[in-house]
C-alpha cells in the first residue's frame, strides 16, 4: 500500500513538472526549479496525507517502509522533476525555433 502511494505521489509530480515546462515560458534555470519545488511538494504531501491516513486508521501503514519510502521519494521526486520540467522547456523550445520562417 505504501509503493503504490509513493508511486503515485512521484507520478503526480512528474507530470506536474511535465506541465511546468509545457507552459511556462521562463528561462531555463526557473522552469528547472519549478520542477524541483514540485517534487518536493509532493513528497511532503505523501508524508502528510499517509502519516494521517495511518493515525486515523492503525495498522493500515508500515512506519518503517513508509520512512524508507519517504526518503527515497525526497531524493528522487525533485531531482526527476527538475529534469522532467527542464527537458521539456528545452523540446518546447526548439520545437517552436524550427517553425519559425527565417
Amino acid at each position: 500500500m505504501e509503493t503504490v502511494t509513493a508511486l503515485v505521489a512521484a507520478g503526480a509530480a512528474f507530470g506536474l513538472s511535465h506541465l511546468i515546462g509545457r507552459s511556462l515560458t521562463a528561462s531555463f534555470l526557473l522552469v528547472a526549479l519549478g520542477g524541483l519545488l514540485a517534487g518536493v511538494g509532493f513528497a511532503v504531501l505523501f508524508f502528510i496525507s499517509t502519516v494521517t491516513v495511518g493515525h486515523l486508521m492503525p495498522n493500515l501503514f508500515e512506519p518503517w517502509l513508509l520512512g524508507v519510502l519517504f526518503i527515497a521519494l525526497l531524493v528522487v521526486a525533485p531531482l526527476g522533476g527538475a529534469a522532467i520540467a527542464a527537458l521539456t522547456h528545452w523540446h518546447v523550445e526548439r520545437v517552436d525555433a524550427a517553425r519559425l520562417p527565417f
